[in-house]
């Protein structure tokens, strides 16, 4: 008899774990397999991990409905937005000049790369055969071409995205708590409180990093932004957004976002060349002295080269998104190995 019931709760316990991974797997397999539902809900779960602690706010001040709470978020986010959508069409006007200057500069860069040439020439009797300023030329043409055959795809998913995003956030941040639980549940015992402890893990992290980073990114663009405006350096709101665009990504980001601002002030032999400079030295040493280690690097606590592999990886697997997502998931996989090591070594009950 005690065999009998000892084979039951094993059979019942493999039912599980088979019920368990096939729903996991069915899943991921599903969300992956529809990339048109996977990116919006991707991106409407990143912003529900960050806008939580408002939600709560909300919540806990004498709010009986978390619907509303939750609507009164949304509405708080676009409101948020509106600002920034408005100062489209100023961007949109520097965008349109643009096009205008492009032809400058590479009239400028030609005239550069042809005096090097003749100083390469008359001091190391080299001739150099190879011109990259016509390879600049013909990548922007490609990259232009690919652009506009592009534009109406692209702005039909934004205006898709645009539309089901906001659906999704609702959706996630009213009910997503009863979803976890009613996935909880078909946790395995022996699996529960790890599970429950990992997931709760991730969502901290990688909604307080990707917060942090936009934080970062706002901060670093405003400064770079009202500079430019102050010395008066041409397209300040085009290259402020660029920087700070380019800063969410790790490392090469500053970089990135300096380079633009560099070809503009040498094509336009701007007087405020050493200004601009001095600006976004200014800017990322702030960034780097106060507000990354205030924001930042206390949530994800790895060592640089650590950072610095992660990034690359994440490049080599999935681009630009990879670089943004790749730190909060090292640090993830981090907390995860950890634990696994003291369960099975440091744990003497586990012995």
């Amino acid at each position: 008899m005690w065999k009998v019931n000892q084979s039951k709760r094993l059979s019942n316990r493999l039912l599980k774990n088979i019920f368990f991974f096939g729903i996991t797997l069915s899943i991921g397999v599903v969300l992956f397999a529809l990339p048109r539902i996977l990116i919006p809900f991707g991106i409407a779960y990143i912003l529900s991990l960050m806008v939580r602690p408002l939600v709560n706010v909300f919540y806990s001040s004498n709010f009986q409905k978390k619907t509303f709470a939750v609507l009164l978020t949304v509405l708080f986010i676009f409101a948020f937005i509106y600002p920034v959508v408005t100062g489209v069409s100023s961007i949109g006007d520097e965008a349109h000049k643009l096009e205008f200057y492009l032809p400058r500069a590479e009239s400028y860069l030609r005239q550069q790369y042809l005096e090097f040439k003749d100083v390469v020439f008359q001091r190391l009797n080299y001739e150099i055969k190879v011109n990259p300023v016509d390879e600049l030329v013909r990548i922007g043409q490609e990259y232009t071409q690919s652009l506009f055959i592009y534009l109406p795809k692209l702005l039909g998913s934004l205006l898709e995205w645009g539309l089901i995003i906001p659906l999704f956030l609702v959706f996630i941040l009213k009910d997503g708590r009863k979803l976890r639980f009613s996935y909880i549940k078909i946790i395995p015992n022996h699996m529960v409180e790890k599970a429950y402890y990992f997931f709760h893990q991730f969502n901290t992290k990688f909604g307080d990093y990707i917060f942090a980073k936009f934080v970062e990114a706002a901060i670093v663009g405003t400064v770079i932004t009202t500079g430019l405006l102050i010395i008066e350096f041409p397209f300040a709101l085009l290259l402020g957004l660029f920087a700070a665009i380019t800063n969410i990504l790790p490392y090469i980001g500053p970089l990135l976002g300096f380079i633009p601002a560099l070809i503009v002030g040498l094509v336009d032999q701007s007087p405020a060349l050493g200004q601009m400079t001095l600006l976004y030295l200014i800017a990322n040493i702030i960034d780097l002295a106060l507000v990354f280690p205030i924001l930042v690097s206390k949530i994800v606590n790895l060592h640089p080269m650590v950072v610095v592999v992660s990034v690359i990886l994440g490049s080599q697997v999935a681009g630009i998104v990879g670089m943004i997502v790749s730190i909060p998931l090292a640090a993830f996989l981090k907390l995860f190995f950890v634990e696994i090591y003291n369960e099975l070594y440091a744990n003497p009950s586990a012995k």
